[in-house]
């Protein structure tokens, strides 16, 4: 499954980029951005597929947004702006100030699954506010910046919570959270556990079951009492524990063996899981 690749057009004036992060799958590309502004300072940005904007702190200067001259938001705090593609985007600030921002670009057939066939996919929306969307927003920028990312199907999980959470996803709220029928429950409690080591992206078993990827990853949390990611980590120390007590295995082996990106990482993950460290597990006599 190929990765997204955004398709953006920008012209900065009196902005430098001071830091950025970037995670990539199927569906869309999220990026993190930290950047200075001079007083004055103006940005240009047109993009060939929809995006989110999104101000995760507040600003020092108030911040002026234009949408091709319809529309026009100015403030300093926190907010969520979402882009069609092709719409052209002007900021411009009316003082010197940092500001840390996410970037969601997004496959536009994607999207169109997730919120459905409706005119919110070519209005703009600027600058609004909604508490569980930003707490969202700030959870996929932490992941984005973390320097040991957690399996891919948290950060798509993330990305559908926050794009339902900011568009007013259309699929109805009580068929979302409707459990799995036991047929596509097991096949894909099946899928991850055979495929724990290696990332899974939410897609996949979205595909599996033939669900969308925010109907699915509600069901199988109302079915399980944990969403998918979680489930993967679990079945990731469920395997550990089985080398542990079966082979000699060094703890740096376990760790790439069951996904892991170092052994600090996965002595980490088990702990939290299990309550206590890999090595001393394995000498617990039982």
């Amino acid at each position: 499954m190929a990765a997204f690749r955004p398709r953006m057009e920008s012209r900065r004036d009196g902005i430098e980029v001071v830091d950025g992060w970037r995670r990539s799958g199927a569906s869309g590309c999220v990026e993190l951005w930290r950047a200075n502004c001079a007083s004055g300072a103006s940005g240009d940005y047109v993009s060939q597929d929809p995006r989110l904007f999104v101000v995760l702190e507040p600003l020092a200067a108030p911040m002026a947004f234009r949408d091709a001259g319809r529309q026009v938001a100015v403030s300093t705090g926190s907010g969520f702006s979402f882009v069609p593609a092709g719409v052209r985007l002007s900021s411009c600030f009316a003082g010197a100030t940092s500001i840390l921002h996410l970037d969601v670009h997004l496959s536009a057939e994607w999207l169109r699954e997730m919120i459905g066939e409706d005119g919110a996919l070519a209005e703009p929306r600027l600058m609004a506010s909604d508490e569980r969307a930003l707490s969202l927003a700030r959870m996929l920028a932490a992941e984005c910046a973390s320097a040991t990312p957690l399996p891919p199907l948290y950060g798509d999980s993330l990305t559908a919570a926050l794009i339902s959470a900011a568009m007013g996803a259309t699929v109805p709220v009580a068929r979302k959270r409707s459990g799995l029928p036991k047929r596509k429950l097991d096949a894909a409690i099946g899928y991850i556990e055979a495929n724990c080591g290696r990332p899974i992206r939410l897609q996949e078993l979205a595909d599996l079951t033939g669900m969308t990827q925010s109907h699915f990853s509600h069901a199988f949390k109302a079915a399980t009492g944990v969403p998918p990611h979680r489930w993967q980590m679990q079945a990731r120390i469920r395997k550990a524990q089985d080398l542990l007590k079966r082979s000699d295995a060094s703890l740096t082996e376990i760790a790439a063996e069951t996904g892991f990106s170092d052994q600090p990482h996965f002595t980490r993950v088990f702990r939290q899981i299990i309550g206590r460290t890999p090595a001393a597990w394995r000498d617990a006599p039982g």
